[in-house]
Order: structure tokens, then sequence, then C-alpha cells
């Protein structure tokens, strides 16, 4: 009965106090697999939790794909709604509203050549090393501000893991599941493997443009959020979308 009962005080708390009318466009760049768009259809992890999340509370979105730097431009300007896949910054708060609960926390990890000694432990594991890392990316501001290793910069995270397999550099720093998407891709999972220590892990959000009525939409998703990843629905849901330990955490 005891669980009958609070089965039912769940479901209740998970009914919206209002249906937001207003139909939300959020701007972003592809970020597989969190989200990207294939054949026409937006997929990933994160678009998955985020449709679960506005579908409680009634209310439509989609994404569109641009570059990163005019995703923040037009949600500064208020052209769109707001991003997906926003940390948050002290600049970027005066004109994006954020959840209190971030829609997911994500690992940033060493990958290195398989075989290879190399065990991290912390930053100064890294002394004397050269890390590949991808343009316009932060690490922790331990790992980028430290000056005991050689930070080499490629566009994209392929490109990486490519010199890393050369010997081009000694490891690579990128987030776990982007990292394992990305070698899964190359079909290098045999050749590369992680390190298990994290160098940090950074909160995303769903952040919304500062325009009428958003802020009223902003605190109802934490609040759903955070039901949400409370619930058994969090775990199956992770877990048919095949995701990993780090994306299945934030589901407590």
């Amino acid at each position: 009965m005891k669980k009958v009962i609070a089965g039912f005080i769940i479901t209740m708390l998970l009914i919206p106090t209002c249906a937001f009318t207003k139909d939300l466009i959020f701007a972003t760049d592809p970020f597989p697999p969190f989200y990207y768009q294939e054949a026409g259809m937006v997929k990933g992890l994160q678009y998955e939790l985020a449709n679960i999340i506005f579908s409680k509370m009634q209310t439509r979105f989609r994404i569109v794909f641009v570059p990163w730097k005019r995703a923040l431009m037009m949600a500064e300007s208020k052209m769109v709604d707001g991003v997906f896949g926003l940390r948050k910054t002290a600049e970027r708060e005066r004109w994006i509203s954020y959840p209190e609960e971030p829609l997911m926390e994500v690992n940033t990890v060493i990958f290195k050549r398989k075989g290879d000694p190399f065990n991290y432990t912390g930053i100064p594991s890294l002394k004397g090393k050269i890390v590949g890392v991808t343009k316009g990316y932060t690490y922790g501001n331990e790992f980028d501000e430290s000056d005991i290793f050689l930070k080499e910069e490629v566009v994209n995270l392929r490109h990486n893991f490519l010199k890393l397999l050369a010997g081009r550099i000694d490891l690579v720093a990128a987030y776990r599941t982007v990292g394992f998407h990305v070698l899964k891709k190359l079909d290098l999972q045999d050749r590369i493997e992680v390190c298990p220590v994290t160098i940090h892990v950074t909160p995303l959000y769903v952040g919304f443009s500062k325009t009428p009525g958003n802020g009223a939409i902003c605190k109802e998703f934490s609040r759903i959020l955070k039901i949400f990843k409370n619930s058994d629905e969090c775990k199956e849901t992770m877990q048919r979308l095949g995701a990993t330990t780090e994306v299945i955490s934030p589901c407590r």
C-alpha cells in the first residue's frame, strides 16, 4: 500500500501546474551523441531527456543547429528562447536564465593509446606530456591554467585521436561519452582506452533567454527535471538509450 501511495504522489507531482502554450526554439551546434540531426530528425541523449521533461510540461520545442557562436548570439539577442548544452558562467548569466538543475553532468577524462603504462592520477601526473585538446573547450580551471604540460589544439576530437595513434601527442583530453562515441565511429575502441580518474565534472544546462515568460518556464523545467531524475523512469530511459554510467549518474 505504501508503494502505491508513493507512486501516486510522484505521479501527481509530475503533472505540471500549468501548460505553457508557447512553442520554444533553442539554438545549438551539433554535439553527438548528446544532440544532433540525422535524416532530418533531431536525436541524442540530452535531446531525448529534454523531450521527456517538456512533454510533461505539455510544452512544444525544437532545436535549430547553427555554429556555436551564432547560437549564443541568437540567445543573447532574444532571437531564440535559449541554448542547449550550455555551461554556466557569470557573463552568460546576464542574458541567460539557468534552471537550478543541470540537464546532465559530463565527465572530462584522459584517453591514451592502449597498452600505454601512463596512469592519470591528477594534473601533476601530466607533467611533461603533450595533451591534445579541442579548440574552444574548457577542461576545468586547474587543467586550463596549468603550464606543466603542453596543450595542442585541434578543431575536432577525431583529429586528436588520429594524432594520438600517430604518436604526435601523448594523450587526449575529452568528454568521456563523446570520446567513446567518436572512437566507435572510427572503429578504434580496441586501440585507445580511457583513464579511470576524472579530470573535471561539467554540468550542462538548457539555458533560457530572458524574454518575457521564459523565467516561469525555466523554473518549471527545473522542478520537473528534479522529480524525474529521482524516478525509476529516468533510469529506465537512460538504459533504453544505451547511456553510459556517466550519463545515468544524474538519475539519483
